[in-house]
């Protein structure tokens, strides 16, 4: 596992390798400036019928998914996600509620940390190729508001 998972606390039980996998590949590619990123996403991370939220945004299906990353970098410089903990509300994990730790260098020279939770649904979660149904996430926008403002 890379670095987005690598301090990861997970439950107690047993998540299939292969879905902390997809999670690490996932934030892995959110930290890249890639423009194959999109395609990525919407072809090998999510399900056909998986929901994405980015910026506030949410994005339904491979084509939305596809160019979801399109302005991902328009004020940020740099990226990158941690996830500290999971936490999951059924034994086989296709229920995914997370805390992670984002650091993100912004166009203007300033920068700014922080953590956030979400939840990621997973279709297939037993399987060898499971994918995600659903990334949605909760912070507090703020203090990258601020930044974004040089204050």
């Amino acid at each position: 596992m890379g670095y987005n998972t690598e301090k990861t606390e997970w439950p107690t039980f047993e998540i299939n390798k292969a879905v902390k996998e997809l999670i690490d590949q996932f934030f892995w590619q959110l930290d890249q400036q890639d423009p194959q990123v999109g395609d990525i996403l919407a072809d090998d991370i999510f399900a056909k019928t998986g929901k994405a939220e980015f910026g506030g945004h949410l994005y339904t299906g491979p084509e939305e998914i596809r160019k979801s990353r399109d302005n991902a970098w328009k004020v940020i410089s740099s990226r990158r996600h941690e996830v500290l903990k999971v936490f999951s509300a059924d034994l086989d994990g296709s229920d995914l509620l997370f805390i992670g730790n984002v650091a993100m260098g912004l166009r203007n020279g300033n920068s700014v940390a922080g953590e956030f939770t979400g939840r990621l649904r997973i279709e297939n979660p037993t399987s060898s190729q499971p994918k995600l149904l659903l990334y949605q996430i909760w912070a507090d926008s703020a203090p990258l508001v601020k930044a974004l403002q040089g204050n």
